[in-house]
């Protein structure tokens, strides 16, 4: 109850479409005591709604609000309408591997994103629209775009994994907010 009541007070007043969700896990393991069900951020929606801690939801509510809505505007001319959630809450190590550090997946302090939607229908992806070729046959402002949305995503998160991180992160952007000695943050 007093997860819940403490992510009330953190969120009032954001615009984001939220639902309470009982306490997910138990302590010393995976989970959160305040978790929540993200719908939509600003008029973006969550796709599938995702699975959140109230400190991770505040993040994301200003990196959607002030930054990836912006950056559609200006880059692309386009509204931004959704988010495509690719995974949120899972109880696993990082990188699905059999042994390690637990992933932030697991503290429901996560969120993979591949795809992001726009009111005309269209989309794009982060596997086929970050730079590289796509920027040599006339695709620079959806480049820029993901460039500036991953750049401002490192301001808000402590980590944020991406296209050349490393193998497992070549499709999709992983923002987290870890918590690490002195403040270290991983921006690749």
């Amino acid at each position: 109850a007093k997860a819940q009541a403490d992510c009330k007070r953190l969120l009032a007043g954001l615009d984001i479409q939220f639902e309470p969700l009982a306490p997910i896990g138990k302590e010393g393991g995976c989970g959160t005591p305040g978790a929540i069900m993200i719908s939509s951020i600003a008029d973006v929606a969550i796709e599938p709604p995702a699975e959140a801690n109230c400190a991770f939801a505040e993040a994301l509510h200003h990196w959607v609000a002030w930054s990836a809505k912006p950056a559609a505007m200006e880059h692309l001319k386009k509204k931004l309408t959704a988010v495509r959630n690719a995974s949120a809450y899972a109880c696993r190590r990082r990188n699905n591997s059999a042994s390690g550090k637990m992933s932030q997946h697991a503290f429901v302090n996560a969120l993979d994103i591949s795809t992001l939607g726009f009111e005309d229908g269209s989309s794009t992806t982060i596997k086929g629209d970050w730079s590289g070729l796509k920027q040599l046959i006339n695709n620079v402002g959806k480049s820029s775009f993901l460039a500036r949305i991953r750049r401002d995503a490192c301001i808000r998160f402590t980590t944020v994994l991406g296209p050349g991180s490393d193998p497992y992160h070549g499709d999709h952007f992983h923002i987290d907010l870890a918590r690490r000695k002195g403040g270290y943050r991983i921006c690749q």
